[in-house]
């Protein structure tokens, strides 16, 4: 592990995400009402509104994560992510931590429970994406 790894219990990361939830209610408040419009106020096809929701969640963790390496829930619990060789974090290693951060969310957490039993602590979106966090 890096030495400037730190451990992020499963808790702290749900608070985090808890945080995080209430600022993407307004990205998505804003993704739907801006839908609607374009959409002459007509409600959407539910999997086009499905569609917005994931890629407009998908954008708002990778452009956190890539500029400046934390979001507003991980800057308050003081955390940032990092990649495991130092350099920037990639669109690509952002990609795959949303999608296994996904997996987590669909199993109640329980892939994070492997934080407990990983050598260096990292769960299964941290080793999928090679990221780490780091204390800030």
């Amino acid at each position: 592990m890096n030495d400037k790894s730190y451990i992020v219990f499963p808790l702290k990361r749900i608070l985090a995400t808890v945080y995080d939830l209430f600022l993407l209610l307004g990205v998505w408040f804003g993704v739907g009402s801006l839908a609607l419009w374009v959409n002459g106020g007509e409600i959407l096809n539910p999997w086009v509104g499905l569609c917005l929701v994931s890629i407009s969640t998908w954008g708002f963790y990778s452009f956190f994560w890539i500029h400046g390496g934390k979001t507003l829930g991980m800057a308050v619990w003081k955390f940032e992510i990092y990649s495991l060789d130092n350099k920037k974090l990639s669109l690509l290693q952002t990609t795959i931590r949303f999608l296994f951060n996904l997996v987590t969310f669909f199993l109640a957490g329980l892939p994070l429970l492997l934080i407990y039993f990983s050598n260096e602590n990292l769960s299964l979106s941290d080793m999928a994406s090679k990221t780490s966090y780091r204390k800030i």
